[in-house]
């Protein structure tokens, strides 16, 4: 059993009727339809009397990590919570394996490929604290669904160029706006002009006139999901820490609104880096 805010363990039912009504906020969320979270945790407060809205709240979010750690993405508002339990988790594979129409619509909303058009990036938010992506926080717990959607949508070009060029327009838009108009005009999505090859996307200035070598990383997700980095881009940032800029935009085209934060310089400092493959080739004779 789990242990809850009043010291009473979380009974099978509770965990199972919290685990489908946060499946039932994710899909209302990725559908675009409106609802208040507060309501719905007062609703299951009343039906489930030892838990108080906060507690409720808390066991939300620890399925929230549940979800990144497997590929999913997770209901925007509740922030991954770590220090989950292994029930837990079987109750959230458990959601996944009976709504199969679950995945029809995570892709109908979320892998649309028609033209995004110009988005514009309207906030711009501090870097998020520790962002969960390993189940039972680091155990290492084997993934038993292939479906990686974080990676689905990393591997969707479409969103990865509309993000760059959003970043150039911004990038050209502020030299503009403090009257360095010869730097931004300088302004180049080397990504499309160079390749791909440089370890970033695009090249542009501070006020100053320094170059500034943008790596761009676009999710329609929320701001706390974790995103995927090449040796090539870790190996530049490294040997450039002075010009490396990495923009992590966020809730990319949703109706709030675009968001970003940066991280500049050495990845290896600013993130903690998960190898989740190797090159391998098989060594001589032993």
């Amino acid at each position: 059993m789990v242990m809850g805010e009043t010291g009473k363990p979380w009974t099978e039912e509770e965990v199972i009727a919290t685990v489908s009504k946060y499946f039932d906020m994710l899909v209302m969320d990725v559908q675009g339809q409106t609802f208040v979270k507060a309501v719905i945790y007062r609703e299951m407060s009343a039906r489930f009397t030892s838990r108080n809205v906060n507690s409720i709240e808390r066991k939300m979010s620890n399925i929230s990590a549940v979800l990144v750690a497997l590929g999913y993405p997770h209901l925007r508002g509740l922030a991954p919570l770590p220090n989950y339990q292994r029930s837990l988790v079987e109750s959230v594979l458990g959601e996944l394996t009976r709504r199969k129409s679950l995945d029809a619509i995570l892709e109908t909303a979320l892998f649309d490929d028609a033209p995004l058009g110009p988005v514009d990036i309207v906030r711009e938010a501090n870097r998020p604290p520790e962002i969960i992506t390993d189940l039972l926080h680091g155990q290492k717990m084997a993934r038993p669904f292939k479906r990686d959607y974080l990676a689905l949508e990393a591997a969707n070009r479409s969103l990865g160029l509309a993000g760059e060029l959003a970043v150039a327009r911004r990038e050209q838009s502020f030299l503009h706006s403090i009257g360095r108009t010869k730097l931004a005009d300088r302004v180049e999505h080397v990504a499309q002009t160079k390749g791909d090859g440089l370890g970033y996307d695009v090249l542009s200035f501070d006020p100053a006139g320094r170059e500034k070598w943008i790596e761009v990383k676009t999710t329609k997700y929320a701001i706390d999901v974790p995103f995927f980095v090449t040796r090539g881009e870790v190996r530049v940032s490294r040997a450039s820490p002075e010009h490396y800029h990495l923009y992590r935009l966020f809730g990319f085209g949703s109706p709030k609104g675009t968001g970003l934060y940066r991280l500049q310089g050495d990845l290896e400092k600013s993130c903690r880096l998960d190898a989740l493959s190797y090159e391998a080739a098989p060594k001589g004779a032993v």
